[in-house]
């Protein structure tokens, strides 16, 4: 088995997670997102969905950035939904990624489309809008830091998959107290509901 060694560092407003993959009996020195590709196709998934947070345009406006980074956070749990579409032996886990895929490609459609008209008029609160969304990725990392992966699709999906889905669920409450647009609001609530239901579910496989 490989263990997974998460750790933080600050870059600019936001944040930058630090992860490397335990090779050895010794850990490797920290190496920033982007830097090297693991060799876990699901742990790779969520490096790159992470990286692509990271990057995404931070304006201070809670439903501009809360839409930015729940786009890419969306596209990594595809990303994995899709691996086990392709190796998964589940049909449990096959059932529930295809349910995934297609409920969060429509609200990445949704986000996407909102994006193109939002206003990206920063709140008053836009330094604690900035910090409440950079603080609501810690608990997938520090899930991260738990995780033993043993490339078994199926079983590194479900261990990925619960962090994961709590930092949507972390995110859409940190952003809900700065919510303006209405749509965006009742998604992020959905986003809560469906996806505490889903952690659950994985809890038992």
């Amino acid at each position: 088995m490989k263990k997974i060694l998460i750790s933080l560092s600050a870059i600019a407003v936001l944040f930058t997670a630090c992860n490397q993959q335990k090779v050895s009996e010794q850990a490797h020195s920290g190496m920033e997102h982007g830097e090297a590709k693991t060799e876990n196709v699901m742990m790779q998934a969520m490096d790159d969905s992470m990286m692509a947070m990271h990057q995404a345009k931070m304006t201070g406006n809670a439903d501009y950035d809360f839409a930015s980074m729940m786009i890419p956070h969306h596209e990594g749990a595809v990303a994995m939904a899709q691996e086990v579409l392709k190796n998964g032996q589940s049909e449990e886990l096959i059932s529930f990624s295809k349910n995934v895929i297609i409920a969060q490609q429509q609200e990445i459609a949704m986000l996407k489309d909102f994006l193109k008209t939002a206003s990206q008029t920063p709140l008053k609160e836009a330094e604690a809008v900035k910090k409440a969304l950079a603080a609501s990725m810690t608990p997938m990392m520090d899930g991260m830091a738990k995780v033993k992966l043993t490339n078994d699709i199926d079983q590194d999906f479900v261990v990925l998959m619960i962090p994961h889905h709590q930092s949507a669920v972390d995110m859409a409450k940190a952003y809900l107290p700065y919510a303006k647009n209405e749509k965006i609001k009742l998604l992020a609530q959905q986003i809560i509901q469906a996806q505490e239901e889903e952690i659950k579910w994985l809890k038992t496989q």
